[in-house]
C-alpha cells in the first residue's frame, strides 16, 4: 500500500501542466508583436514599391508608344515634303495647259515630271522588276492569265502592271500573262513509222 502511494506522488511530481510549460511570457509576446509589425511594415513597403514600379512601367510604355507615333508622323511628313515638288510641277503643267492649250509643251512637262519621279524612286532604292520576255518567277511575278502555246512555256508574254523592289525586297510583284506549253499527244499516226495507222490496208 505504501509503495503505491509513493509511486503516485512521484508521478504527480513528474507530471507538469502543459499550459504552464508552453505559455509564453509577456516579454516574449511583446517581442513577437514587434516582429509581426515589422514584417507587415516591410510587406507594405514591398507592395508600395511594386505598385510604383508597375505605374512607372505603364508610363514608360505610354511614353515609348507616343514617341514612336511622333517618329512615324515625322517620317511621313518628310516623305510628303519630298513629294511636294512633283505636285507643284504637275500643278504648273496643268495651269500652263489651261492657259495656252499647248499640247506639246504639256506632254513635255509631264515627261519631265515622270523622269523626276523616276529619279526620286531610284535614289531611295526602289527599282522596277524586269518581267516582259523573262522566265516567270513566282517570287517577283503574279500570273493573272495563262496562255497555251506550242513554244517553250513559263515565259512572261505581257505585263499588265509594273512591279517594284526595294533593297532586294519585293514591294509589289509584276502582274503578267504567262505562256504554258501544250503537251503534244502521241496519236496512232505519229506512232506508225510509215505514218499509216496500224490495221489499215496498205496501198499496193
Amino acid at each position: 500500500m505504501g509503495e503505491n502511494e509513493n509511486n503516485e506522488q512521484k508521478q504527480s511530481q513528474e507530471t507538469v501542466s502543459p499550459t504552464s510549460a508552453t505559455a509564453p511570457s509577456s516579454a516574449e509576446l511583446d517581442e513577437l508583436r514587434t516582429q509581426l509589425d515589422a514584417k507587415e511594415k516591410q510587406l507594405k513597403e514591398y507592395l508600395d514599391r511594386l505598385r510604383r514600379s508597375q505605374a512607372d512601367f505603364e508610363n514608360y510604355k505610354k511614353r515609348i508608344q507616343k514617341e514612336q507615333e511622333q517618329f512615324l508622323l515625322i517620317m511621313e511628313d518628310r516623305l510628303i515634303s519630298e513629294f511636294l515638288p512633283l505636285y507643284d510641277n504637275l500643278e504648273r503643267a496643268f495651269r500652263s495647259y489651261n492657259h495656252n492649250k499647248d499640247k506639246e509643251s504639256f506632254i513635255e512637262g509631264i515627261e519631265r515630271i515622270f523622269a523626276q519621279f523616276h529619279s526620286f524612286m531610284e535614289t531611295r532604292g526602289v527599282h522596277l522588276i524586269n518581267a516582259l520576255g523573262e522566265i516567270f518567277d513566282p517570287a517577283k511575278h503574279e500570273a493573272l492569265i495563262t496562255v497555251e502555246t506550242t513554244e517553250s512555256g513559263g515565259k512572261v508574254l505581257e505585263e499588265f502592271e509594273r512591279g517594284f523592289t526595294r533593297e532586294g525586297r519585293v514591294i509589289r510583284p509584276s502582274k503578267v500573262k504567262v505562256s504554258k506549253k501544250i503537251e503534244k499527244k502521241i496519236t496512232a499516226t505519229d506512232a506508225s513509222p510509215t505514218g499509216t495507222p496500224e490495221g489499215s490496208p496498205k496501198e499496193g
